[in-house]
């Protein structure tokens, strides 16, 4: 199943080594957003990223810092992710109609 990975960088060392790793276990079908977080405050606010790098999935998933576990896109992987890392702040975006 493809997933929407968000991580929030500074450009720093850990959160390129992030990235990277994110990039060598994602599946084709996954989509990784990089957000410069001096650029995407906003964003930032919404998700209350409060240290770089963070990574959402499927805006269910807040990881702070590096995961405790290898990126590997799988169903275990995310699952685990899932169970560890609960997004546990209410979204509100603005281009939803509720």
């Amino acid at each position: 199943m493809p997933h929407k990975i968000e991580v929030f960088s500074a450009n720093r060392p850990l959160c390129n080594k992030v990235v990277d790793e994110i990039e060598a276990g994602k599946c084709a079908g996954c989509q990784l957003i990089v957000h410069n977080l001096s650029e995407n405050l906003e964003l930032a606010r919404n998700y209350s990223v409060r240290v770089v790098p963070t990574i959402i999935i499927d805006g269910e998933i807040k990881i702070e810092g590096q995961p405790d576990i290898p990126f590997v896109c799988s169903d275990e992987t995310y699952a685990h992710f899932k169970e560890r890392y609960p997004l546990t702040i209410q979204l509100t975006r603005p281009y939803d109609d509720s």
